[in-house]
């Protein structure tokens, strides 16, 4: 068994548009995890224990972008961390930046936020460690950051809901047709708001869909006509761009989804 826990919690209520879950990870003994690339930014406050990645040390707070490759992170004994995840719209509304000059990049959070904020939230993290007691200040803290003004269009905001729910399998067309819009306005208005473009988008959640299946049992064979891949070879093809690897072989021995997971 694990000796991982991680605890989840979604929000409700105004901060549901912006933030997808907050996520609790705590580890007793040092660990590698492995980085799927996620089909949005994330935010990370760390609490206990260290954290590098390739060979050098992470800051406490960090935000990432949306990235072209697997990584690995190596995470010290007694690590405890509060990871968000914004969805892919919300990060603009919170982090005040835009998120296409995130891709590929993790940057300390106090590149985009103010010190002060950033020192207020981790000192009432740390006055408990009680996950219950931590969730209303991480959500305070989250929802004064949002400005309006900052929110992205509806269009794109419908454009990227439609490529997430069809993981991926939505064509770049179809997607213009539903948001009203032109493919090249959609291009030029996407990479700016969400942080990539919408094709990238789409093999990022298709990546994302093709690992939920395999937690399923299903063949390859399957999962590659399940994600919308014309055959396997596709699949493996567009996998070893992301991981350097073959499906197979990543999710035999990554085991990326394999954590005890509580929902709340």
């Amino acid at each position: 068994m694990s000796d991982v826990l991680q605890f989840v919690h979604r929000p409700a209520g105004t901060l549901r548009r912006y933030v997808r879950e907050i996520l609790w990870v705590r580890s007793e003994h040092s660990r590698v995890q492995v980085l799927l690339p996620e089909t949005t930014l994330t935010l990370v406050l760390r609490q206990s224990g260290a954290a590098s990645l390739h060979n050098q040390n992470l800051p406490d707070t960090i935000v990432s972008g949306l990235q072209k490759r697997t990584r690995m992170v190596e995470h010290a004994p007694g690590s405890s961390l509060i990871i968000v995840r914004f969805t892919e719209v919300g990060a603009p509304a919170i982090l005040h930046d835009r998120v296409d000059l995130l891709y590929n990049r993790t940057v300390p959070l106090h590149d985009l936020l103010p010190q002060q904020q950033i020192d207020r939230i981790q000192s009432a993290l740390a006055d408990t460690r009680e996950i219950s007691r931590q969730i209303p200040p991480v959500e305070r803290f989250l929802t004064d950051r949002i400005r309006a003004q900052d929110a992205i269009s509806p269009q794109i905001e419908a454009a990227a809901q439609m490529i997430r729910n069809s993981h991926g399998r939505s064509s770049i067309a179809a997607v213009a047709r539903h948001t009203a819009m032109s493919q090249s306005a959609l291009e030029r208005h996407f990479r700016a708001a969400v942080g990539a473009t919408p094709k990238k988008l789409s093999r990022l959640a298709r990546l994302q869909h093709v690992c939920q299946l395999w937690d399923t049992g299903k063949t390859l064979t399957e999962i590659a006509f399940e994600a919308g891949y014309c055959d396997q070879p596709h699949m493996v093809r567009d996998f070893r761009l992301f991981t350097g690897t073959s499906p197979e072989e990543f999710l035999r021995t990554a085991s990326p989804h394999n954590l005890p997971t509580f929902y709340k």
